[in-house]
């Protein structure tokens, strides 16, 4: 039966690669966005669950020159500075319920350290932070040592190993859960010893040249409101101070999201289009395929074939050009799914959390599952043709292949 499935096929090489073709753009374009849009809900969920702070204020310079997206969802840890004395001010004013500061250092790299890859040094006031607990299994408001880190989700290193961080030398006391964000790829140290390191680094003297002395600077305030007065009436009173701006996380998030639903809308019309054309396509190629092969077949049931192996046999093909096209559209879906996030992030900033291997095996077999009970579909007819032929009379109309 095989070697009657791959001759059947090479006899018909364009329409085969045709359909298998069809079937694999298909299934790679289907793979492709529900592996990022699941990637996409997961980090959106995970940022609304342990969000943290409502508000994120920074420099006005830095709202400006920096997108809204940037700064809340991967926080933006770039050299952006504002005076400790503003940062307290922000917390006297009325309706701020909480307030803690955050300090950005350097983007480290392996010529100067053991992180294992670009990681950011950010700088907490565990003290006061609530934003990072969620995504920790320990009790945070004790703070850390002087010589203790804790790395993000994809930062080299486990807990309990050494990092060397710009000559000094640090414990990994903990590896955060992933957020999506750019806490991932951060080092968190506390606020005061970061400063430090910063301080004592020649390569970032022009920006206290510039700021000031780091003992006495933040990069951004995170702020929870209080629920009895009205957001608006605090943003309005948060960015009355000079040089600051404070950033709503609810407007960003349902900007965001409208701007990834529109995304990927457009993205499933596609996908859509492409599996409609797929079905039509198998459709057309075993439809009718009874009635166009009747001599071939009919002599297949005059040596002796029973109606259950031409059915294998049609069943066999339509298997293999699905199979083949399944097995090379999911394995091109996968690096289509890691251009498309990387097109996504480089256009706009949003929290994304990769499926996990369990999760991506369930896509992968649903789709597997909706392409096979298509293909029985296709087929179902043809298979029905096959009960009525009669061999005689078709081995008298048409010629053998």
């Amino acid at each position: 039966m095989g070697s009657l499935i791959r001759h059947s096929l090479r006899m018909r090489r364009v329409l085969t690669a045709s359909v298998m073709l069809a079937v694999a753009v298909s299934v790679m374009a289907l793979f492709a966005l529900g592996l990022t849009y699941g990637g996409v809900q997961q980090g959106v969920r995970a940022s609304a669950e342990r969000g943290g702070a409502q508000v994120m204020v920074v420099p006005r310079d830095a709202a400006a020159d920096v997108s809204d997206t940037a700064l809340l969802f991967t926080g933006a840890p770039a050299p952006i500075y504002l005076p400790t004395s503003t940062a307290r001010d922000i917390e006297e004013i009325p309706g701020v319920e909480r307030a803690t500061p955050q300090f950005f250092s350097q983007t480290l790299n392996e010529s100067c350290c053991s992180t294992g890859g670009a990681t950011r040094l950010v700088g907490m006031d565990f003290a006061k932070d609530w934003t990072i607990q969620p995504f920790s299994g320990r009790d945070l408001s004790a703070g850390l040592s002087d010589d203790e880190v804790i790395v993000g989700a994809d930062v080299g290193g486990d807990v309990g190993g050494r990092l060397s961080l710009l000559g000094s030398v640090f414990t990994i006391v903990e590896k955060l859960e992933p957020s999506g964000a750019d806490l991932d790829d951060c080092l968190l140290l506390d606020i005061d010893v970061a400063r430090g390191l910063s301080a004592e680094n020649l390569g970032l003297s022009h920006l206290w040249e510039k700021y000031g002395s780091p003992a006495d600077l933040v990069s951004c305030v995170l702020v929870d409101l209080d629920g009895d007065v009205e957001a608006s009436i605090v943003l309005n009173r948060i960015n009355a101070l000079d040089g600051v701006q404070g950033i709503q996380r609810s407007d960003v998030v349902a900007s965001s999201q409208k701007q990834l639903e529109a995304v990927f809308l457009i993205l499933l019309g596609a996908g859509v289009l492409m599996l409609a054309s797929t079905l039509v396509q198998l459709f057309a190629r075993f439809y009718s395929c009874v009635w166009e092969r009747k001599s071939e077949l009919a002599l297949y049931r005059a040596m002796g074939a029973s109606k259950g192996q031409i059915r294998s046999l049609i069943g066999g093909e339509v298997s293999v050009i699905v199979g083949v096209g399944l097995v090379l559209g999911l394995a091109c879906g996968a690096g289509l799914y890691e251009l498309l996030v990387g097109m996504l992030q480089d256009g706009s900033a949003f929290p994304f959390i990769p499926l996990d291997t369990g999760a991506v095996v369930g896509l992968s077999a649903a789709i597997v599952l909706a392409f096979a009970l298509l293909s029985l579909a296709a087929i179902a007819a043809p298979l029905a043709q096959i009960g009525r032929l009669d061999p005689s009379l078709a081995m008298q109309q048409g010629d053998i292949d």
